[in-house]
């Protein structure tokens, strides 16, 4: 097997178990594998978001800057799907960007091509209603997150989460953007945990 697809494979095989051989052998054929060096730009402002990228190395971020000062939005490494998909799906604009914090590793999948699949191999809808309820899901989580909980509160659910390696991948001051704090606010949380 194309060591550059095992991954992904795997990934549909957990979600969709009975897509055949013959089915993903087709599917593999408009995947596009690259390398996205470290800080070059997946997706930048002003520019459509023409493809889901899949990542099988490496990590990124989201964020868009207002008044000269940089949000973190959101952070993908492996497994994970990142792409603008507002801009991906309205086939408009994006307005943030997504950014490599690491020499990464990612597949693509063009808009035209997945709109294809959808038609030739229909099971492959159901996957896109996977990505995009969990897409919601995630939004929905972490708006409340920030509407409800301390900022203590955020930093403990990112370390039990899944992505809890990214404390050692990503610079502490996108953490505290991305928890909603400055990094001195991060720095005392960890200092009163560590404490305890």
């Amino acid at each position: 097997m194309d060591t550059h697809f095992s991954n992904i494979k795997k990934y549909y095989q957990n979600l969709l178990p009975e897509l055949s051989e013959e089915q993903w052998q087709y599917f593999q054929q408009f995947l596009v594998p690259k390398t996205i060096k470290k800080n070059e730009y997946l997706v930048e402002p002003g520019r459509v978001c023409k493809y889901v990228t899949y990542i099988n190395k490496g990590s990124l971020r989201a964020f868009n800057i207002t008044d000269g000062k940089e949000y973190a939005l959101s952070f993908f490494i492996e497994n994970d799907y990142a792409s603008e998909y507002c801009s991906f799906l309205t086939k408009t604009p994006a307005t943030y960007f997504i950014q490599a914090l690491e020499d990464t590793e990612v597949i693509d999948l063009h808009y035209d091509d997945m709109q294809k699949l959808y038609r030739e191999i229909p099971i492959l809808e159901r996957f896109g209603r996977y990505i995009a309820e969990n897409l919601f899901i995630l939004l929905s989580t972490r708006n409340a997150s920030l509407l409800t909980e301390s900022p203590e509160e955020r930093y403990l659910k990112l370390l039990q989460s899944n992505q809890n390696n990214l404390l050692q991948r990503v610079p502490q001051y996108m953490i505290a953007s991305y928890l909603g704090i400055t990094p001195e606010a991060l720095s005392r949380i960890r200092k009163r945990l560590s404490e305890k």
